[in-house]
């Protein structure tokens, strides 16, 4: 599938190993019930540098980023044809506790599992659209995983994905997907931690003794995921996106993941555009994030 959708952007051709071979190259494995293995090639990426790397890069051609500071509320005001849209935000610096706000031609809502706070904001009986999910990743000692491989199973005990990979001279392990509340610094449970261990150790041979003392850090994230009223469990919600524009002009941008963002960012500019007149650079597809 991935060959199939990269087309001749492959990295490399997947290939299938014998069960001779996996455990050769994965020596780890538990061979009891291994049958072979699909080799595929992906990508890596420092998801917090490419954060900071996408915010610098703004700033470099011409946006104000004001890191820690909140939106405490939504003014409207009356268009040139009498209808009520947003005007101007409120916003407060949480480090001063200083309050000002923001005349404004447009406002964007890309705020991930706080999504619903701002439509909430622009119209507090509209029904929520994000289902947020708590995501946990363990760092393992890099004997867990060969150097330049890991291993994926997209269906766990519980139906769920299970991965291990190589991370930075030691092995990354994860994830969980579990209903959660949105919290500024969500933490991950024992469970949680206790799930991902149990999980791995299903997958390695028995002489590798997989043990509590072996994290060496756990962290949790929220997944924005965008709700499907047809289905109950977050597993289930989709993770592509979607563009909305409220009756007042907010304009939300909820879902999605760091493998779209490009593709989310242009819908998301191309709505404002369309919506209310901004005007672009004509080159503003060759823009490049560096730090």
């Amino acid at each position: 599938m991935y060959d199939l959708v990269a087309g001749s952007k492959t990295v490399k051709s997947s290939y299938l190993l014998s069960k001779k071979s996996a455990l050769e190259l994965f020596p780890m494995l538990r061979g009891d019930k291994l049958v072979g293995a699909i080799v595929y090639y992906d990508g890596q990426q420092d998801d917090a540098r490419m954060n900071l790397a996408i915010a610098l890069t703004a700033t470099r051609h011409g946006a104000t980023v004001a890191n820690h500071v909140t939106v405490t509320g939504l003014s409207k005001s009356a268009n040139e044809t009498g209808k009520q849209v947003l005007s101007r935000v409120h916003v407060r610096d949480e480090l001063t506790g200083k309050q000002w706000s923001i005349p404004t031609k447009c406002v964007i809502n890309a705020t991930g599992p706080f999504t619903d706070s701002i439509r909430k904001m622009d119209d507090p009986t509209v029904k929520e659209i994000c289902s947020p999910s708590s995501g946990v990743h363990i760092v393992l000692p890099g004997y867990y995983s060969p150097e330049q491989m890991g291993l994926l199973d997209p269906s766990t005990s519980d139906g769920r994905v299970i991965f291990f990979l190589p991370w930075q001279r030691q092995t990354i392990a994860g994830t969980t997907d579990l209903p959660c509340k949105v919290t500024h610094n969500p933490k991950p449970t024992e469970d949680e931690i206790t799930f991902i261990l149990s999980e791995v150790k299903n997958y390695l041979n028995p002489d590798v003794e997989v043990r509590r003392g072996d994290v060496m850090s756990a962290w949790s994230g929220i997944r924005p995921l965008v709700s499907d009223p047809n289905k109950g469990d977050t597993q289930s919600l989709a993770r592509n996106h979607i563009v909305h524009v409220s009756e007042s002009n907010l304009v939300t941008i909820a879902g999605g993941k760091w493998t779209t963002y490009r593709s989310m960012a242009e819908e998301t500019i191309d709505a404002a555009v369309k919506g209310f007149g901004i005007l672009l650079p004509s080159k503003l597809s060759e823009v490049y994030f560096s730090l």
